[in-house]
């Protein structure tokens, strides 16, 4: 019974009012007839969309904000310092990523929508789903490595992990075939206008995130596994991807979780990193990315990672310029620019254009989406190099530098013009797209980031360093769920075999190439 009450409600939802006078009298009996006009499925699509980036403060906090964004050089968390930035993080929070997203609320809806197609992914809803399923995976085998995803079933508890190299395909052949779904759903079609947070059920626009994820995941694995990758980049670039600003892939929000965590908390602030490469290149884009600050002549103030927390007032730094009805981000026409630059410096070229014209359209592309005008940024040649605190100077990296510049130039080695690819891509992501961005960082060793104040984890993390101008060290990945060991051990002890190293944070993924 209760699995009519909500599909009912949700035939209200969209505005459906035609036998208004007949369900507001019985809306247990609905007949057959009238279930089946009811967008199936539409409270779960919703519910998946909330995770991809978690909209729910909490969730976003101990899934993105704490875990990802210190390694990512985009925020620091005045109140936490001791924890994830000195990597040090508790067990409690390494498994809320899993236990919570992954368990409690991925799959849950996941296999409603299983349920109701009967696993028929040629009902639109469940394609739709299944990119999402996706999507929300990806930044979660990012951050561990090996993930139950092929074998999982409803009400199964011991499943069995995937190697990640397996899962990145699983994942890719689900988007092809979803994709290939929902390139067939009528333009005209709007039935889950009212359940879709970010493109009002237009479907032609998710085919574009769905190959614009699937393009983000053919370059995270190109280091590995060139083939695939090209086979999976050129299915996604013929199916087509976020090319403008207008199909950017935003979820509307009443209250943004950011702004929760880092205004309404005071929970984090902007990282030391971003705001320094930021005010080496005089990057217009501060006023839109960052508060300002009082007392200083510099207007934009980071926090450095591992700082001491029992000496941080979060007002002597910048926030996140957000607001309560910031739309949340997940790809935008800028990062896939990047994409397609970086595949082109890698001689891909079915991209159809050349490394430094994507370059520049992806920094074009991130001024407009920003409404801040580009004036000489592209000309601009500056190099970041100590750093100096304006508030402690305890806080100093005198040893710091970094050689990246904003200036394409065509006589540089492909290194070079890689680390000013990532390192633009890094600052267009910023700030919700921290998972990304620390994954990109481990794959490529950019842009050069500062390692923490403290190092705490015991000997077991080797703070960030420089080796011939790309980083290395610093946290990897984060441990298995230590769930995991007591309620799926043989699993989970397979899981650890698959990583080839120990289950800590300084073991690479599958994607590093070694």
């Amino acid at each position: 019974m209760k699995k009519y009450i909500i599909p009912v409600l949700a035939l209200l939802a969209v505005g459906c009012t035609k036998d208004f006078e007949t369900f507001n009298t019985n809306p247990y009996g609905a007949t057959d007839e009238q279930l089946s006009r009811i967008p199936q499925g539409g409270n779960e699509l919703v519910a998946l969309q909330k995770l991809v980036v978690p909209q729910q403060e909490n969730s976003y906090q101990m899934c993105f904000d704490l875990p990802a964004t210190p390694y990512a050089g985009y925020a620091s968390q005045p109140k936490f310092q001791a924890d994830y930035p000195v990597y040090n993080p508790r067990t409690g929070w390494t498994d809320y990523v899993f236990d919570d997203t992954y368990t409690k609320h991925l799959y849950p809806a996941y296999f409603a929508l299983k349920s109701y197609s009967k696993g028929d992914m040629s009902k639109y809803y469940f394609a739709w789903g299944t990119v999402l399923r996706v999507a929300i995976t990806h930044w979660l085998t990012d951050s561990y490595g090996p993930l139950p995803y092929s074998k999982m079933e409803a009400g199964k508890t011991q499943t069995p992990y995937d190697k990640q190299s397996d899962l990145y395909k699983y994942m890719a052949e689900d988007l092809k075939t979803a994709i290939n779904t929902l390139k067939a759903v009528d333009a005209s079609d709007r039935q889950y206008a009212d359940f879709d947070l970010v493109y009002k059920g237009d479907m032609t626009k998710w085919v574009k995130y769905a190959n614009s994820l699937l393009l983000r995941m053919a370059i995270r694995m190109s280091d590995v596994d060139e083939t695939n990758a090209k086979a999976y980049a050129q299915f996604a670039l013929t199916n087509g991807v976020i090319t403008e600003n207008a199909d950017n892939a935003m979820l509307e929000t009443k209250d943004n979780a950011a702004f929760k965590v880092a205004v309404s908390w005071g929970d984090s602030r902007a990282g030391a990193d971003i705001v320094a490469y930021m005010n080496t290149f005089s990057d217009p884009r501060r006023e839109a990315y960052f508060t300002e600050v009082t007392g200083l002549a510099q207007k934009y103030i980071g926090l450095r990672s591992g700082a001491p927390a029992i000496t941080i007032d979060p007002a002597k730094f910048s926030a996140p310029k957000l607001t309560k009805e910031s739309p949340m981000v997940w790809i935008t026409a800028s990062e896939v620019a990047f994409i397609k630059a970086e595949m082109a410096l890698k001689g891909w070229t079915f991209v159809g254009d050349t490394a430094e014209n994507l370059y520049k359209k992806g920094i074009e592309l991130s001024f407009a989406q920003h409404n801040v005008a580009i004036g000489n940024y592209l000309n601009n040649t500056n190099t970041r190099g100590a750093y100096s605190d304006p508030r402690q100077s305890a806080y100093n990296n005198p040893t710091f530098s970094s050689a990246i510049t904003v200036k394409w130039d065509n006589s540089a080695s492909n290194e070079v013009k890689l680390s000013k690819i990532i390192t633009q891509k890094w600052i267009a992501m910023y700030p919700y797209n921290s998972h990304e961005a620390w994954a990109e960082w481990r794959r490529t060793g950019y842009p050069n980031l500062m390692a923490p104040v403290e190092n705490r984890s015991n000997g077991v993390i080797t703070s960030v360093n420089q080796v011939n101008g790309k980083d290395t060290g610093g946290m990897r990945r984060l441990p298995f769920s230590s769930k995991e060991t007591t309620n799926n051990p043989t699993n989970r002890n397979a899981a650890v075999g698959y990583l080839g190293g120990v289950d800590n944070g300084a073991t690479d993924l599958w994607w590093v190439k070694k």
